[in-house]
C-alpha cells in the first residue's frame, strides 16, 4: 500500500513536469515566433491616414501626424491636388521621398 502511494506520486510528479517543460517550450516558440519590430519602413507610411497639423496646398508644404505602430509621427507633407488641406483635415499617404510626404484628401 506504501510503496503503490509512493509509485503513484513519483509517476505524478514526474508527469507535472514534463507537462510544464512541454508548456514552457511551446511559450518559447510562441515568442520567437513573434517579430518586433519598431522600425517604421516605406511600406509603413505609404497608404496611412493622417491628420493635418499645419495647413498646406499645392504652393506650400505643411505638416501631418500619422500614427504609426502606436506612435505618433509628424512629416512635412505636400500635394499636388489644388485644393488647400486645413488643420484637422483627414489625409492618406500616397507618396514618400526622403522625410517628406505627398498626401491627397480623404
Amino acid at each position: 500500500m506504501k510503496n503503490s502511494i509512493l509509485v503513484i506520486a513519483g509517476i505524478t510528479v514526474a508527469l507535472g513536469v514534463l507537462v510544464g517543460a512541454f508548456i514552457v517550450l511551446l511559450i518559447f516558440l510562441q515568442r520567437r515566433r513573434l517579430a518586433i519590430d519598431s522600425f517604421v519602413r516605406m511600406d509603413n507610411i505609404v497608404g496611412s491616414y493622417g491628420t493635418v497639423e499645419i495647413p498646406l496646398n499645392h504652393n506650400s508644404p505643411g505638416k501631418i501626424r500619422v500614427n504609426l505602430k502606436g506612435s505618433l509621427v509628424d512629416f512635412v507633407a505636400l500635394t499636388d491636388e489644388t485644393q488647400e488641406f486645413f488643420q484637422g483635415d483627414r489625409v492618406v499617404v500616397v507618396r514618400m521621398k526622403g522625410n517628406r510626404v505627398w498626401v491627397v484628401g480623404v
